[in-house]
């Protein structure tokens, strides 16, 4: 077994733990997916709402454990707060000069409470398993039971800690229930779908346009031909 910070894990927040010899985390946003099954796979499984305080939990509760080289982001988004689109975004790019993360979506993605270099290592700690806006248990599954192992990472483990201060939510955006954020993730599937279907009805009519003018304009010059015919 790696190297863990004694009473791990540090912060405090929704989520279970489960051997933390094993080498992936699971977020599961904002779906009430079953932990107790996700942690049989998984050193810690929890929900991830937000994306400040909320991301910031995540990263300190993994880097203070060497073990963890995988983190498995699944489940659906919170309107408005786009916490998994943050997190990835964050792993891809980090924060910048101001604590925001570089390329993120979300409404306030700002880091406050732990450094860049601190990011830095947990973006090379971690490789990030994006199941966004999947729900289905048996995928989910099957997507930690076939993680490679890998070697402990280098390095000590962090201690991270900071206030107790809740989430930073932006005025008028709140976290919706479960159900509703799981119905929100199938109509931004089905919307998905709609747009793919609208190309293609595009490209038929493309096709159709372009096969009409091209009997519009083979009858003007058979019309043509036939013209020049009975003149000659």
């Amino acid at each position: 077994m790696g190297s863990t910070i004694p009473n791990w894990p540090p912060v405090s927040g929704e989520y279970l733990t489960g051997d933390p010899g094993l080498h992936a985390a699971v977020v599961t946003l904002a779906s009430e997916l079953d932990k107790e099954h996700l942690i049989q796979y998984s050193a810690i499984a929890g929900s991830m709402k937000t994306e400040n305080i909320g991301i910031e939990k995540v990263v300190a509760n993994i880097v203070s454990n060497t073990n963890i080289r995988y983190l498995v982001i699944c489940g659906a988004e919170v309107h408005g707060h786009l916490a998994g689109d943050a997190l990835m975004a964050m792993h891809r790019s980090g924060i910048d000069n101001d604590g925001r993360i570089v390329g993120a979506n979300g409404a306030i993605p700002y880091i406050t409470n732990i450094d860049s270099d601190t990011i830095n290592i947990w973006r090379s700690q971690v490789e990030i398993i994006d199941l966004m806006n999947v729900e289905d248990m048996n995928k989910i599954v099957q997507a930690l039971d076939g993680l490679a192992p890998k070697e402990e990472f280098e390095g000590e483990p962090l201690q991270i800690s900071f206030g107790g201060g809740g989430e930073i939510v932006e005025e008028g955006i709140t976290v919706i229930s479960p159900e509703l954020v799981s119905l929100e993730s199938r109509i931004r599937a089905i919307e998905s779908e709609v747009k793919d279907l609208g190309k293609v009805q595009k490209i038929i009519s493309g096709l159709y346009s372009g096969m009409f003018q091209g009997f519009v304009i083979g009858f003007v010059i058979t019309f043509i031909l036939l013209l020049l015919r009975r003149l000659i």
